[in-house]
């Protein structure tokens, strides 16, 4: 529970923040940023299989 409650509204606000930075990206046609936003969708589906992986192995 006390993972859950730290991890969780930072995986919200990294999501929001690839999200934001994908968007300006394409708009400007910012490579980088379109790049950066990705990577940080890159690293939540990263963190997230690690967390899946912890969670579900047996005791």
């Amino acid at each position: 529970m006390g993972l859950t409650m730290i991890l969780l509204p930072a995986a919200l606000a990294l999501a929001i923040w690839g999200g934001v930075m994908a968007v300006s990206g394409f708009r400007q046609r910012n490579k980088l940023k379109i790049f950066s936003g990705a990577g940080a969708f890159a690293l939540l589906a990263a963190g997230m299989a690690v967390m899946m992986e912890f969670i579900t192995r047996p005791l």
